[in-house]
């Protein structure tokens, strides 16, 4: 009878049966294969018995099936041993023939013709670690080690902190291989460099002082095959490798430790420096069942930490979050006959955007909206020192253009490298209901004339200056404007304007003057900020916010 051998998963070793026409595999409870991981679809794919073969196909699944680390796009035959991978369910497809002999790719080499036309007296095996061979490996050893590799499985499967598994994984290899002197268990980083994690010898002596061979853990990396040499220090696959003699390796076996995807990501290796011990093939077999346990476990731990590591960033980004958050006016400015508006969402946890009510002397008040170029950490820090930087100017500066100069020399003293900033001021007098604008290069601050129920821009293009870090000693201009009963001033980000639609639609200038249109006229300022903020985010459905926004507005009550 065909059967599916689970590798990986949540009934990892279980063989299940293919009895029916159909076998449905996915996250749905009702299929007769679950996978309860997030990222499979609930009806993943299928296995057919079709004229007494069997076939997979996926079923428009999300993240695909694969079959021998293969995308499979249309229904595959299966053969015998064929892998099958769905996200991290990994299992064998066995169409239930009893195989004797072990396949050729897990028999021995022959060896190699010395030039005089003799073999080699070095004997020589290799195994192929990849593939969905292995269950051939356990058939293949004595009931006796067949248990302690499953005890080794269980072991390394109860743990997750990678200083407790290394030890548990020696401890298991000197149980299992009596004549071994020393283990290794080696990892490549992304860099491709070589990290011991584990260095044992038996009885603990000279630990510190034990070496691996470079050659030969690059050979079984390169290959991703377990290999094993009778005498190392006449195996012609490593040459005249000094490292072999200086570290007196005599027997030695190295198996590839294979991710789920099959790519060799380290290796272990036993070896003895005694003449008299030895390793046979059958160690090399059991080795590689080892070794494909050992590369689960590590694999587990990996991901274990990464998930660690990435609720510990999600922690700090929302404690960033809060701590910028505190930087924004915690309310609305109350003024006698003036009404306020303030809207802020960052497109990611933390953002670069900034808004700021200052009350300063005479009962004025300085408003101010700034945009830092970038997203993320990078502009949220510099956002925080803008704060700062930017109250402590407005206070000590009785004019907005002043204020502005100062802090654009402020921040370009500060080193602000590649980034900058664009800024709209506004100084607002309610007494006299007139207000000061200044633009350091940001999108123009639009006045709303009541009178007419449109909107006007504040400043000129040709009044404008430069953002903030661009150039040091720069003097900004401010620009005045009355304010009529009813009218107000709209100052926003160019989030607003750069919105997306799902047709890849800006929303622009056009988007804010469409949002404002009113028959009955004379909106307010809080009406005119709830109206640009709710058709923006209608504008951008079926798009997510790829920039932070801002809006405040602020105007003079009828």
């Amino acid at each position: 009878m065909a059967t599916l051998l689970i590798l990986k998963g949540t009934d990892q070793g279980r063989r299940m049966p293919l009895e029916d026409e159909r076998t449905i595999m996915g996250r749905n409870r009702d299929c007769q294969v679950v996978i309860d991981f997030p990222a499979v679809s609930r009806e993943h794919a299928q296995i057919l018995k079709i004229g007494g073969k069997f076939y997979i196909e996926d079923r428009d699944s999300r993240n695909g099936t694969f079959v021998n680390n293969q995308q499979i796009a249309q229904r595959t035959l299966l053969k015998n041993n064929d892998r099958i991978k769905i996200c991290d369910f990994l299992c064998t497809f066995h169409d239930g023939t009893v195989v004797k002999p072990l396949p050729i790719d897990l028999r021995p080499e022959e060896p190699e013709p010395t030039e005089e036309g003799e073999s080699s007296s070095t004997v020589e095996a290799r195994l192929t670690a990849s593939g969905g061979s292995h269950h051939l490996l356990l058939e293949s050893q004595p009931a006796e080690k067949i248990k302690a590799l499953l005890d080794i499985s269980t072991n390394l499967s109860k743990t997750l902190e990678l200083d407790a598994l290394l030890p548990k994984i020696a401890e298991s290899l000197f149980q299992l291989f009596r004549q071994a002197d020393r283990c290794f268990l080696i990892l490549r980083e992304e860099s491709g460099k070589l990290v011991p994690k584990m260095i044992k010898t038996r009885r603990n002596l000279g630990d510190a002082s034990a070496r691996f061979s470079r050659s030969i853990v690059q050979q079984c990396l390169e290959t991703g095959q377990a290999f094993l040499s009778e005498d190392a220090t006449t195996d012609s696959r490593f040459g005249l490798s000094q490292s072999i003699a200086d570290f007196r390796i005599r027997s030695v076996m190295c198996a590839p430790l294979l991710s789920a995807e099959g790519k060799a990501f380290g290796v272990i290796q036993l070896d003895t420096q005694d003449r008299t011990k030895k390793f046979m093939e059958d160690d090399l077999k059991l080795l590689v069942g080892v070794a494909n346990q050992a590369a689960v476990a590590l694999e587990n731990v990996q991901m274990h930490n990464d998930l660690i590591t990435r609720d510990r960033f999600q922690r700090d980004l929302e404690l960033a979050r809060e701590v910028q958050r505190g930087f924004l006016p915690g309310s609305l400015p109350q003024i006698p006959g003036y009404q306020f508006f303030a809207h802020y969402e960052s497109a990611q946890q933390i953002g670069g955007d900034y808004y700021d009510f200052t009350p300063l002397s005479n009962h004025r008040l300085g408003i101010l909206l700034g945009d830092v170029a970038g997203k993320g950490v990078p502009a949220a820090l510099l956002m925080a020192k803008l704060s700062a930087e930017a109250r402590f100017c407005m206070l000590t500066e009785p004019e907005l253009a002043v204020a502005i100069s100062r802090l654009n020399d402020l921040l370009m003293r500060a080193g602000m490298m590649d980034r900058f900033v664009t800024l709209a001021g506004a100084l607002l007098d309610p007494g006299r209901h007139t207000v000061a604008l200044v633009n350091a290069g940001h999108p123009p601050p639009q006045i709303y004339r009541a009178a007419t129920s449109k909107l006007e821009d504040g400043i000129s293009t040709e009044a404008t200056g430069l953002p903030l870090g661009v150039l040091e000693d720069f003097t900004y201009s401010a620009h005045q404007v009355e304010l009529r009963p009813g009218d107000s001033i709209l100052m926003f980000t160019d989030g607003i304007t750069d919105s997306m639609n799902a047709q890849n639609q800006p929303f622009q200038m056009a988007g804010i003057h469409a949002a404002v249109k009113d028959p009955r006229g004379g909106l307010t300022a809080p009406e005119l900020g709830e109206r640009v903020i709710k058709a923006v985010k209608q504008h951008a459905i079926g798009r997510s916010q790829h920039d932070d926004i801002a809006v405040v507005c602020f105007g003079r009550v009828k």
